[in-house]
């Protein structure tokens, strides 16, 4: 589902983003250009991003200069109160003098309540970014992970919490969610994405009840009406046999509408044991994803968005001596494999009236979701039919100091698994509206409260309310808190799917409530001068407590995993700091340190949560010397020590008791840049640092004490990689 932008700006407000194009027709935002209204001499300047909000001016004439050194100054009337994009030419006068200035690769938000930062393309390209669970590698606030040492599955954490907490989307489109919650990470190609929208805790309530710990929304990329890459080519490859290629193209039908077409495939097809467990370390597979989008735009009012997606996914792990062309007995060895095709298509629609913040739409999203796996011995199928429909509305009260926003939506969601001999189906209809007021005044303060009601099939009302709020004292100073509350069903299976890699019996309660949390959050933002340049600090504390969870009892006993509703508390605290510098010229340093304490009730006692690291610190330096065309980054993280499930009545887990060891992670990549091509190497994991036996029973896959679901620390020693990048620009009209 594709996000519209068709808001005027808050308080009398002009929004918009300025751009500048070389003459070598690159576009680049240009921070620190100035916007000058004529009629009063107000003005402001551009962020790092090139992004900026300026007050309208009093009286008729409304013409706005905009300058920047090295390119033309403009001067423009603004007959519109929608977003604007304005664009300077390079000055091509000044031959002997050559100005760069350089796209911040992290934008903070502090404009509104919502706590919220943007991983821009810059970000992404630090390091291999193959897809999107793959984009955080040099970011501490949300911690990508494997769940197991057999089946490759990523998840993500976010706020002490499982990914399945936060609502992860792509333009809108839920994509680790339902069946989709194991592998759906994979389904994103990270050269899909252009931005990152990472929103901490949760965040408006026209986003839906789901989203306890936050939002992660992937904004991709699109074909026009603004510039877009006409053609795009990326082919990748690492030392362990995994290659991925991918091809985006976009061309313009006429003046309003614009199509574009984006393939991937990934490969992997190389057996790797570097244990001699007997285990492959990555399971082999192949991955293909296609996607076809379609903008109409009149350039005015209204806009039109419409795509499908296809992906089709086959992974097959393991033993070494399994043969999947084989029976699947214990005399072939013990198996993993998946199979799953899903089918992805949305229809948006916006409509922005000529009065300022009155804008109207509608979003439909339709997903139909196939797969197929067994472990071991053990089979599984699954398929799901998802459907979601909103139509909502904002506009004034009063003075645009005061915007409302209303909605209604229908949500259709059908699942039919088997696992085994336990069957469990369900048919969710959720029809809800919601209502949300925000309030700002000038710069200082802003106000969003909002409240949903979602009336489910089978659970009964769901009611959200959520408020965020925001004060700036000084334009370098930012508070913001927060208080809101949300819902999720589990879908235990697929949540599980790693402990189905193990001898351990799974025990599901037949009455499993709805999840049910409240999230509080505070953030203090401060930037201020140093080595003549800005440097930013952040600080972050949230407070998560369930009413009602689904809790996965690990420690109850080495040969089962119970799973019922909570009975007692459950809960995160988490404390993170974050120091953003730039010591001299095209040199930026990223530190940042994090507290978590994760905790839940299990068989009566309070314990923490398993597998959680207490203590997560990251480095991150990145030198961009863009006029040479070279960019090199490198990432060290620290994990501290995590809680081990007692595994004690386990034969062969003698040693797997206590905490795991403290460990660090190095990553680094150089990249190399032309006029439209550009190569990177790379690589991770430099340290080396593995999991030594990973896998408890390995020996005896089908014995009793067989388990491969505890897993604190890499699997893989070093890997280096490669590749090439393609990149030509849409030519624009001068």
């Amino acid at each position: 589902m594709s996000t519209l932008c068709f808001s005027a700006a808050a308080a009398q407000t002009l929004n918009g983003r300025v751009q500048g194009m070389d003459a070598d027709q690159q576009m680049t935002p240009l921070p620190g250009a100035t916007l000058v209204w004529l009629a009063d001499g107000s003005g402001t300047i551009t962020d790092p991003d090139g992004f900026f909000f300026l007050d309208f001016p009093g009286g008729e004439d409304l013409r706005l200069q905009i300058s920047f050194v090295g390119y033309r100054t403009d001067t423009i009337k603004v007959d519109t109160w929608a977003d604007v994009d304005i664009m300077l030419l390079s000055d091509l006068i000044l031959d002997d003098v050559v100005i760069a200035e350089e796209r911040s690769a992290l934008a903070i938000n502090t404009s509104d309540g919502v706590n919220k930062i943007t991983m821009n393309e810059r970000e992404l390209l630090k390091a291999a970014c193959c897809n999107l669970s793959e984009s955080f590698e040099t970011n501490v606030t949300v911690d990508a992970e494997y769940t197991d040492a057999v089946t490759g599955t990523r998840t993500i954490r976010m706020l002490g919490l499982d990914g399945v907490y936060a609502l992860i989307t792509a333009d809108g489109i839920p994509v680790v969610r339902g069946l989709a919650s194991g592998y759906g990470l994979s389904y994103i190609p990270g050269t899909w994405i252009r931005e990152i929208d990472l929103t901490k805790g949760p965040g408006s309530v026209e986003n839906g009840y789901e989203g306890i710990s936050g939002w992660i929304n992937a904004r991709m990329k699109s074909p026009g009406p603004q510039p877009a890459e006409k053609l795009f080519v990326n082919v990748y490859g690492n030392s362990l046999g995994r290659w991925e290629a991918n091809a985006n193209a976009a061309a313009g039908i006429g003046k309003s509408l614009h199509t574009g077409l984006l393939v991937h495939t990934m490969q992997s097809q190389l057996d790797v044991d570097h244990n001699a467990d007997g285990f492959l370390d990555m399971p082999l597979g192949e991955t293909y994803t296609i996607m076809n989008n379609w903008v109409w735009n009149n350039s005015k009012h209204t806009e039109i968005r419409a795509g499908a997606k296809w992906t089709a996914q086959d992974i097959q792990g393991g033993q070494l001596s399994f043969d999947p062309q084989q029976a699947r007995d214990t005399l072939n060895g013990y198996g993993v494999g998946l199979d799953a095709r899903r089918m992805e298509s949305y229809l948006n629609a916006g409509y922005s009236a000529s009065r300022p913040e009155t804008v109207f739409t509608w979003h439909s999203t339709g997903i139909w979701h196939d797969q197929s796996a067994f472990y071991g011995l053990s089979d599984y199928s699954g398929q799901e039919t998802y459907y979601r429909s909103d139509l909502s509305g904002g506009t004034y009260i009063g003075n645009t100091d005061h915007l409302v926003r209303a909605g209604v939506s229908f949500l259709y969601n059908r699942f039919d698994e088997q696992f085994r001999d336990l069957f469990m189906d369900r048919t969710e209809i959720v029809p809800g509206w919601f209502a949300q007021y925000q309030f700002k005044l000038k710069d200082k303060v802003s106000v969003m409260a909002g409240y949903r009601m979602d009336m489910h099939n089978l659970y009964g009302t769901f009611q959200t309310p959520r408020l965020h709020l925001r004060y700036s004292p000084t334009t370098k100073t930012t508070w913001r808190a927060s208080v809101a509350k949300g819902y999720r069903v589990a879908n235990v299976l697929v949540e599980n799917a790693a402990l189905l890699v193990s001898s351990r019996d799974l025990i599901i309660a037949d009455d499993l409530l709805p999840e049910e949390a409240w999230n509080t959050g505070i953030t203090y933002i401060r930037r201020f001068p140093l080595f003549n340049r800005t440097s930013s600090i952040t600080a972050d504390y949230y407070h998560t407590w369930f009413v009602n969870q689904v809790v996965t009892d690990r420690d109850a006993s080495a040969q089962t995993i119970l799973i019922d509703n909570l009975d007692g508390r459950s809960g995160s605290d988490v404390a993170q700091l974050e120091w953003i510098v730039e010591p001299v010229r095209h040199l930026d340093i990223r530190m940042a340190y994090r507290y978590t304490w994760s905790y839940s009730t299990f068989g009566g006692e309070l314990m923490e949560l398993p597998l959680v690291n207490r203590h997560r610190a990251m480095l991150n330096a990145s030198w961009n010397w863009q006029e040479k065309g070279w960019q090199a980054d490198a990432t060290l993280h620290y994990f501290g020590s995590a809680r081990l499930p007692d595994l004690s009545d386990n034969l062969l887990a003698a040693d797997v008791s206590g905490r795991s060891p403290a460990y660090v992670q190095l990553m680094g990549q150089l990249t190399r840049s032309w006029d439209t091509f550009s190569w990177y190497a790379g690589v991770e994991n430099a340290t080396g640092y593995t999991q030594q036996d990973p896998i408890i029973g390995a020996g005896d896959p089908f014995g009793p004490n067989f388990d491969a679901s505890v897993l604190y620390a890499p699997l893989m020693a070093a890997r280096i990689y490669s590749g090439i990048r393609l990149v030509i620009q849409e030519k624009q009209e001068q």
